[in-house]
């Protein structure tokens, strides 16, 4: 199964050996460093400073395996502390991720059923229990943890 090779390649044989939490700093770098990954400032402070979930992390390093090119658009700096009133955004918490392009196309006008955005939600559908994402929200619904929102038309979230 493609999936499971791109998310085994994007993890590396000392996380998938010795865990994720213990592979977090190998990660980290491994994201800071990758040249296809675009990642806005404080996005890359919230990375270096530990913030971020190593979920998050693993989940940003597979995106990059399965297309290539991904920008993260908001990670916990810059993010509002409310995803709506009274709850607050997985964000805060270093868990939440918002993908704003992948394999060099904007998320925004390309959320077509074949679109880059459905192969994406499909994709991160089916890995394994430890890495699927609590939420998935783009304007596509594909069951599960996937679901639509309209205020998500340039962005996929991605949160855990």
């Amino acid at each position: 199964m493609l999936v499971l090779e791109h998310y085994y390649k994007a993890l590396g044989l000392k996380a998938l050996v010795n865990g994720l939490v213990d592979s977090r700093d190998s990660l980290a770098a491994k994201i800071l460093a990758d040249q296809r990954i675009e990642i806005y400032p404080g996005g890359r402070e919230d990375i270096s400073a530990g913030r971020v979930d190593v979920r998050v992390l693993a989940m940003i390093s597979f995106l990059a395996e399965s297309f290539g090119d991904v920008r993260v658009s908001c990670l916990i700096s810059g993010h509002r502390l409310f995803a709506r009133p009274g709850v607050i955004s997985a964000h805060i918490y270093g868990r939440g991720l918002d993908i704003g392009a992948l394999d060099d196309v904007s998320i925004y006008g390309h959320q077509q059923p074949a679109s880059v955005t459905a192969r994406a939600v499909k994709q991160i559908l089916l890995l394994p229990a430890e890495i699927l994402p609590r939420q998935v929200i783009s304007l596509l619904g594909f069951g599960g943890p996937s679901f639509p929102l309209a205020d998500h038309d340039d962005h996929i979230h991605i949160g855990y």
